[in-house]
This record gives C-alpha cells, structure tokens and sequence, in this order.
C-alpha cells in the first residue's frame, strides 16, 4: 500500500499526460456511432438527442462535481468516475432501442462531467497563478492534438467491427482510472466533515450550485459565460452534424472519418503552438478572442455556402483548426476571473454552459438535419456571427476594468 502511495504524485505535466490519453479513449466510439445508429435503424435525429442526453447530465452534475472535488481532491473522484464511465459506454453498447442509446448517454453524463471540471480545476489549482493560463494552453492543445488518434483508431477498428471499437474503449476508459487512482494525487487538505445522504443529494441540484457563484458574479462575467455557451452551442451543432453529414451524404467509412480527423489534429497542432502560443503571450486575450470567432463565422459561411467534396474538406480543416483556438483563449480569461478560493465554483459554471451549449446544440443538429443537411451549419454560422458581439462587449468590459 505504501508504495502505490508513493507512486502518487501532485503534478500538472502528469495530468495533462493522462487527459491526453482520455482524449483518445473518449474518441474511439464517434467515427463509428452513425454506421451504429443506421444499423440499429434509428431515426436520423438520433445522433442530435444522444450527444444531448450526455450533454444535459454534464450540466446537472457540473456545479456538484466542482464543489466534490473542492472538498475531496480531483484525482480520486476523476478515477472512479473513469470506471463509472466505462460501464456506461459498456451500456451503449449492448443497447438496441433508441430509448437505452438515450438512458447510456444519459448516464455517461454524469461522469464525463466530472472528468471535464478535473483537468481544468487540477492546471488552475496546482500552477502557480502566472502559469495556470499557459498550462491551460497546454492542456486544450494536448486533449486537442491527440483527440483525432481515438477517431482514427476506432474508424480503422470500426471498418471491421463496430463492437470492437466500442469494447476498445471500454477497456481503455477502465486501464485509465486505474492509471489516475495509481499515479495521480492531490494536495493533503483538512479533512472534510461528513455529509448525510440528503444533503448530498441536495449537493446534485444545479440551482442550488449556481446560487453559490452569486457573490461572485458581476457584468463581466455574466458576459463570459454567454459567450461559453453560444461557441460551444455552434461547436456542438457543427462538430454532430458533421459527422453524420460524411457518412449520410458523402458515404464516408468511419476509417475516412478518422482518416479526416488525423488531419485535423495535424492542423490543430500547428494553430495551438503558433497561434495560440502567440495570442495567449503577445496580445490582449480578450481581443484576440473577437477575431478568433469571426473567423470561425466566416468559414461557417463558408461551409453552408460549398457543396463540392474536395473544397468542402478544405474549409472544414481550416475550421477546425480555429476551432480549436478558442477554448484556450476563453480558458486564459477564465483563470484571470477567479481565484484559489473560487476556482471549483467557477470552473464548475464554467462547464456547466458548455454542456447547456452542448444540450442545445445537439439538439438543434439533429432536428434541423433532418430539414436539411445543412441547415445544421446555418445555426452554426449565426451563433458564430452572435458570439462575436458578446465577445466584443466582453473585450470592451476588460478595458474598462483595466482602466479603473
């Protein structure tokens, strides 16, 4: 026992490490989940109400996790949570209706909730404050890089066998949380005070959470958090109708889907180590975002606008690799609302947009497909165009703070 504790160890670079193998993990079922869908023989909108289904539980669990992990420490509750996971896409799996696809991803929620307020909760607690947005950087561009090696792993395994893809990441979902239960720690803290049932499960209720960042809130975070969740509604509607639109209308395999998304994160890379290297140390970050999101306005246009395979591929890997600059930026600007003390509160709302924005866009990708193909993109497009102009109020909202 005493030399698994000493394999244990506070550390950023190991986190980062570790959140870099969960973004292939996490990545192996998406390149096959539409051939799933088409073989079970669900309705197109299926896609849309699944990744929602997960998403809505990533919301209501959020604020509880952020405060769980303020009281017991991010690496134990994230390993479990890992196997919690791994027994949900176990689940998803063996499921044959669309009412238990819903139930499994309903499920995977509320533990995904909990991985996504770790890796963010962990950089910005054990940095030190002036490298947490750096770290952050890190982190994004790591889970972003290495997130297409899970696409193209399970769409080579799913041209095979879509059920090896789905037990391949059940497997390394659980090899995982043992990873982060052997190798990771948090700092020794007082030990929390215990809690009955009741007030654990008054702890799940997102409205009771959210009123606790109450003290905290003002104008310009209030405007922070509506851009979260407008750039994560239009990722969300792109990124889901995306993946069913190459398999529905261009007849890509889902070796081709992770073919695709290998070069993407090709793009992805070079963007985080010269774009957002760049605009994260040599600008004014909230600046930087305005432009970061018109550009991804722009090539939404564009993407509504070109129906030819071979342009259509080119300017969705030139989104994508935008695409993936902003988290980093709104993470950078994030680290600078809060402080040790609020970290878990806002770290936890922060999340918690994102997943309304993930609900939403979902749900919109998947109803507004089957209108039209690319009515999906339309949506994206405009959210894009919205979040500029909040983006725009936020940058104004700092300037005026800096000012004062």
């Amino acid at each position: 026992m005493q030399g698994v504790e000493r394999m244990k160890k506070v550390s950023v670079s190991r986190m980062i490490f570790l959140m870099g193998l969960y973004a292939v993990f996490a990545n192996l079922v998406h390149p096959v989940s539409p051939a799933y869908y088409t073989q079970l023989g669900c309705h197109d909108y299926i896609f849309g109400v699944a990744m929602a289904a997960m998403s809505l539980t990533n919301f209501l669990f959020a604020p509880f996790w952020g405060k769980m992990m303020d009281r017991y420490g991010c690496a134990r509750i994230t390993g479990f949570c890992l196997f919690g996971y791994a027994f949900a896409q176990f689940i998803f799996a063996s499921v044959t209706t669309e009412l238990g696809i819903a139930l499994a991803r309903l499920l995977a929620g509320v533990f995904i909730s909990a991985i996504i307020v770790s890796q963010m909760l962990y950089v910005m607690r054990y940095s030190p404050s002036e490298k947490a947005p750096r770290n952050l950087m890190y982190m994004a561009t790591t889970i972003a890089v290495i997130s297409p090696a899970g696409y193209l792993i399970g769409g080579v395994l799913g041209d095979y066998s879509i059920k090896a893809s789905m037990m391949a990441q059940v497997a390394g979902l659980t090899l995982l949380g043992v990873l982060f239960l052997l190798f990771l720690d948090d700092e020794k803290t007082e030990q929390a005070p215990a809690v009955s049932g009741r007030e654990l499960l008054s702890e799940v209720n997102p409205l009771k959470s959210f009123g606790e960042i109450r003290p905290y809130m003002n104008a310009l975070a209030a405007v922070f958090f509506v851009i979260a969740f407008l750039t994560h509604f239009s990722s969300t509607c792109y990124e889901q109708s995306f993946n069913y639109l190459i398999k529905a209308e261009y007849g890509f395999p889902p070796s081709y889907n992770g073919y695709l998304k290998a070069l993407v994160g090709i793009v992805a890379l070079v963007s985080n180590l010269t774009v957002s290297t760049y605009l994260l140390r040599k600008t004014n970050v909230p600046k930087s975002t305005v432009g970061v999101l018109a550009i991804c306005a722009v090539m939404s246009v564009g993407i509504v606008l070109i129906k030819a395979i071979t342009p259509f591929i080119v300017i969705n890997v030139v989104f994508f690799g935008f695409n993936s600059v902003y988290l980093p930026l709104l993470q950078s600007t994030l680290a600078k609302l809060t402080n040790k003390g609020t970290h878990g509160i806002f770290v936890g709302m922060f999340n918690a947009m994102r997943s309304v924005g993930m609900v939403c866009g979902s749900l919109a990708a998947g109803f507004a497909y089957t209108i039209s193909s690319r009515l999906p993109f339309v949506i994206t497009a405009l959210l894009f165009a919205v979040s500029v102009v909040f983006a725009v109020i936020n940058y104004k909202q700092h300037e005026l703070k800096n000012s004062v």
